[in-house]
């Protein structure tokens, strides 16, 4: 089957450029109260964003600017900041532990290549529509040069293109351990799109390989859970033509990786985590309890 992943026709991801901006306010933050640090966030910036962004440079406008966005998106960037420092440790524990690969699933506008120093020490493919990828590299080129020499780009039609054969023929070692970034993708896809991932996944990743995804609580998509600010952030994503269309139950989600021949690690809200990490920051920031950060790690066959 197939890998499909949701994007609009022939245009870039909206949902990669909010997170790019969401990054980029983060960043402006003082480094004590920061839960990360972004500098490419800002350079893949355009339009309204970009000027947003810039204005938020101003001393006393980070906060308003952070203020107006949780009124009217609640929990989508404290959710989106939170998850993002989730999955850099993530990363970090997987590559120290022994992984020598890095693939970035839909990489949208994600810099963890170029930002996280264990990542510049190993290969990384980075997988995402052409569209999506062009306009990336682009805006870093204008910004870096050229891009480190290992970083591998691949640029993939999901509607028609195998991710295997171009993922091997890229220099991808299915012998080797690796670690795998499937953030703000999950959503945004059918069911048997989803299947057909985690099938090809248990295929090309060797075992101890990690697998780090996102994915909304099933609940909140039919109805049959409820959780505070969900109804809005659905609407906001339809309304950006990038909808909400799948998601996972907490309760099932280990007996379904299991059958792909993954062990679930992890499973928590993106307000578990701040949890975790806004107050030892200074921070009350909630994220969201509908939204979750997962970690699986590839069984032996």
């Amino acid at each position: 089957m197939g890998i499909l992943f949701y994007v609009r026709d022939q245009k870039a991801s909206q949902t990669a450029q909010y997170m790019a901006f969401f990054r980029a306010l983060e960043t402006q933050r003082r480094s004590a109260s920061r839960l990360f640090n972004d500098p490419y966030a800002f350079p893949l910036l355009s339009g309204r964003l970009r000027a947003v962004a810039r204005l938020a440079q101003l001393p006393g406008l980070g906060s308003l600017v952070r203020g107006f966005l949780d009124l009217g998106w609640p929990y989508t960037r404290s959710s989106g900041v939170v998850r993002t420092r989730a999955i850099d440790d993530l990363v970090r524990d997987a590559i120290r532990g022994g992984a020598r690969q890095f693939v970035v699933l839909g990489a949208g506008f994600d810099s963890r290549a170029l930002r996280l120093e264990e990542a510049g020490r190993i290969a990384v493919f980075e997988v995402d529509h052409p569209a999506t990828q062009e306009l990336k590299k682009g805006r870093l080129s204008a910004f870096l040069g050229r891009a480190p020499a290992n970083i591998r780009y691949l640029a993939v039609d999901f509607e028609r293109d195998p991710l295997e054969p171009k993922l091997i023929d890229s220099g991808f070692e299915p012998t080797a351990p690796a670690v795998v970034v499937w953030e703000g993708v999950v959503s945004y896809l059918t069911e048997p799109a989803v299947q057909g991932t985690l099938a090809a996944l248990a295929r090309l990743l060797a075992p101890s390989s990690s697998l780090i995804f996102t994915y909304m609580h099933g609940g909140a998509l039919d109805g049959s859970a409820t959780f505070p600010g969900a109804r809005r952030w659905r609407s906001w994503v339809s309304f950006s033509g990038e909808p909400f269309i799948f998601g996972f139950r907490p309760e099932t989600l280990a007996a379904t990786l299991e059958i792909f021949g993954f062990m679930l690690q992890k499973d928590e809200s993106t307000h578990d985590e701040s949890m975790r990490y806004c107050p030892p920051i200074g921070r009350s920031e909630r994220g969201s309890e509908a939204y979750r950060v997962a970690s699986a790690v590839r069984m032996e066959a």
